[in-house]
C-alpha cells in the first residue's frame, strides 16, 4: 500500500521526536547558488541540506570540507551544505508537488518522524539499490538497529547518520551515601528514591520528563525480544495506523511499574534545567539522552562521581537497552545521473569510520559505524571519557529488535503523550486515566491524520 500524496496537514506532523535525541536549529537558508559558483568549474555539484547547529553545525561543517579536501577532490565532486530550520522538511514539501528539482537538495538530513514524507516519493533514492553498485560502504560495516532503524521492508531507504540512546545519569556520591546500587528495573529504582533523599543532599530521587522519546523506549524494550510500539513492525513493514502498545498489554505494564515511581514521593514529573540541576546535585538520578555526556562532564567538573546505564527495564528478564535515536541521510534523484552518484560518494564518506569518530567527544553521538572503534581518535576519546562507550553498548544489547517507530504525526503523538504523563507523574491522573488519556489520544490523532492522508 501507499499513501496517497502528502496533504499540508502533514508539516505540522514532522516535529519534536529528533530534538529529544538531537540538536535542532534555528535560522536561515545560505546561499546554496552563489558557493557552488565559488567552487569553480568542472565539477559534480551537489546540495547537502541540514538542521544542524552549534557544535553539532561546526563538527558537520569539518566532515563536508574533509570530503570536498579528499574523495571530492580525487572525484570532481563538490559538497555545498545548506542550513535549514529543523526538522528541514519545509522547503522539501514546497518542492515535491510541483517536482520543483531545481529547488531540491541532492542529500537531506531528516529525523525518522519524517520518513514517512518520503517512503513513496518518486524522486527518492533508496540507499538499498545504491548499495548494490560498487562502492566503500556495507550493511555489516553499521550498527544492525541504525540500519533497521532506516529500513522499510528489509531495505534500507536511508543512510544512519547521527544516533545516541536514552541513557540513565546517576550520582554515584548519592548512591554509595544510600547504599543504593545502580537500580536495574523500575521498582527498583522506585524503592531507591526515597531512600536517596532522605540519606543524601537531593532534593529529588529522579528527574525525567515522560514524553513520547522516553515512553517508546520503556515499550519497546520490553519482552524478551522487545515489543511494538505501533503496529506494522513500529511502521517499518506498512504504515502505522495503530499503537501496538495499547492492545499488547506494554502500555500497561509500563504504567504499573511507572506508578511506583510516582507514589515513592521523590519524583520530579517536569523537566527545567536537567542538565544544571542535576550537576548541582538536586537530583540522584536523571534519564536524558546520550548526547549529553559531554555536556555533563564539563558541568560536573570535579564536584562528584558520575555515571551512565542503561535505563531501569520495566521487568528483570526485558531485553532492556535502547533503540538508536537521531538522524539519517537520504538522496533525491534530480534526474541528473552524475549528481546521484556524487550523492551516494557523499553519503558513504559520511557515515565512514573516520568521519563517524568525529562525532563522539564532542557530541556524544555514538558512531553508526562499527569500525570508528578501531581508529586511534575513537580510542583516545573513549580513554578520556570512558561514558562514551556506554551508548555504544547499551545499543548494540538491543540489536535490531528496538528501534524508533515511524509515527505519521508524531508532534500530535508526543503532545498527548506528555501531558497525560505529566499528568500521570504530578498526581492529577490516576493510572486508569492515564492510560485511557494516551489510548484514545493517540488513537483520534491517527484517525485524523489519515483521514486527510489516506492509504491507497
Amino acid at each position: 500500500m501507499k499513501m496517497k500524496a502528502f496533504m499540508p496537514i502533514a508539516a505540522a506532523a514532522m516535529i519534536t521526536m529528533g530534538l529529544t535525541a538531537c540538536q535542532g536549529a534555528s535560522g536561515g537558508n545560505s546561499g546554496a547558488a552563489s558557493q557552488e559558483q565559488e567552487a569553480g568549474s568542472g565539477m559534480t555539484e551537489i546540495t547537502f541540506w541540514h538542521s544542524m547547529d552549534s557544535v553539532f553545525g561546526e563538527i558537520t561543517q569539518k566532515q563536508v570540507d574533509q570530503f570536498n579536501e579528499t574523495i571530492g577532490k580525487e572525484k570532481n565532486i563538490h559538497v555545498t551544505p545548506v542550513f535549514q530550520n529543523w526538522p528541514g522538511t519545509d522547503a522539501l514539501m514546497a518542492a515535491m508537488p510541483a517536482d520543483d528539482i531545481e529547488n531540491m537538495p541532492d542529500v537531506i538530513q531528516l529525523y525518522s518522524e519524517s520518513v514517512n514524507l518520503i517512503r513513496d516519493y518518486k524522486r527518492t533514492v533508496w540507499t538499498e539499490d545504491m548499495l548494490t553498485t560498487e562502492g566503500t560502504m556495507k550493511k555489516e560495516d553499521l550498527m544492525p538497529g541504525a540500519v533497521e532503524e532506516y529500513s522499510i521492508g528489509g531495505r534500507m531507504i536511508g543512510m544512519p547518520w547521527t544516533t545516541s540512546a536514552l541513557l540513565l545519569y546517576y550520582n554515584q556520591d548519592y548512591l554509595d551515601q544510600a547504599g543504593v546500587a545502580v537500580p536495574a528495573t523500575i521498582a527498583e529504582m522506585a524503592d531507591a528514591l526515597p531512600v536517596l533523599v532522605e540519606k543524601t543532599g537531593a532534593e529529588y530521587g529522579l528527574n525525567v520528563r515522560v514524553n513520547q522519546y522516553e515512553l517508546e523506549n520503556w515499550i519497546e524494550t520490553q519482552g524478551a525480544s522487545g515489543s511494538e510500539f505501533g503496529n506494522n513492525k513500529n511502521g517499518h513493514e506498512g504504515y502505522m495506523t495503530e499503537l501496538s502498545c495499547v492492545s499488547n498489554g506494554t502500555l500497561d505494564k509500563f504504567l504499573t511499574e511507572w506508578e511506583k515511581v510516582v507514589n515513592s514521593g521523590a519524583y520530579k514529573p517536569s523537566k527545567d534545567s536537567i542538565n544544571e540541576e542535576f550537576a548541582a546535585g538536586m537530583h540522584a538520578m536523571v534519564i536524558m539522552t546520550s548526547s549529553r555526556i559531554p555536556t555533563i562532564s564539563e558541568l560536573v567538573g570535579d564536584s562528584f562521581n558520575w555515571g551512565v546505564a542503561a535505563i531501569p527495564a520495566v521487568s528483570a528478564d526485558d531485553i532492556g537497552g535502547a533503540y538508536p535515536s537521531g538522524s539519517g541521510l537520504f538522496m533525491m534523484d534530480r534526474d541528473d545521473e552524475a549528481k546521484k552518484v556524487a550523492a551516494w560518494e557523499f553519503v558513504q564518506y559520511m557515515a565512514s569510520p573516520e568521519a563517524q569518530a568525529m562525532w563522539l567527544e564532542g557530541t556524544g553521538y555514538t558512531p553508526v559505524n562499527v569500525k570508528s572503534q578501531e581508529l586511534e581518535s575513537y580510542q583516545t576519546a573513549v580513554e578520556a571519557e570512558s561514558r562514551l562507550q556506554v551508548p555504544y553498548d547499551v545499543l548494540m544489547q538491543s540489536g535490531i529488535s528496538v528501534i524508533p517507530a515511524f509515527i505519521p504525526n508524531n508532534s500530535t503523538i508526543d503532545t498527548v503523550i506528555k501531558d497525560a504523563m505529566l499528568s500521570f507523574g504530578d498526581g492529577t491522573a490516576t493510572k486508569e486515566e492515564t492510560f485511557n488519556a494516551i489510548k484514545d489520544g493517540c488513537a483520534k490523532a491517527l484517525e485524523d491524520y489519515y483521514r486527510a492522508n489516506p492509504i491507497e
